[in-house]
């Protein structure tokens, strides 16, 4: 895996992708021994992005606690502009 031209596929899609659209985190456990190397696998589709985290239990672990932590977060903006407005 080239990690410069993962980052540059990454660069290339505006931010709002990850941000405004849904974000699905899948953690596969495989006990083959050939196909028992860790990866991560971002697949951008029109209304959502997956990534998929294979025999790394430790990453998925911290992309989902960030990615809860980001949900928690909006929703605490919302109340605040919310309450602003009220």
């Amino acid at each position: 895996m080239n990690i410069f031209k993962t980052f540059e596929t990454f660069l290339k899609e505006p931010l709002s992708i990850l941000r405004d659209n849904f974000i699905q985190i899948v953690s596969i456990q495989t006990e083959n021994i050939f196909e028992n190397k860790p990866s991560i696998d971002v697949s951008l589709m029109k209304n959502k992005a997956q990534l998929t985290v294979v025999n790394n239990e430790k990453v998925y672990n911290l992309l989902s606690i960030a990615q809860h932590r980001a949900e928690v977060k909006r929703k605490q903006q919302k109340e605040v502009e919310e309450s602003e407005t009220a």
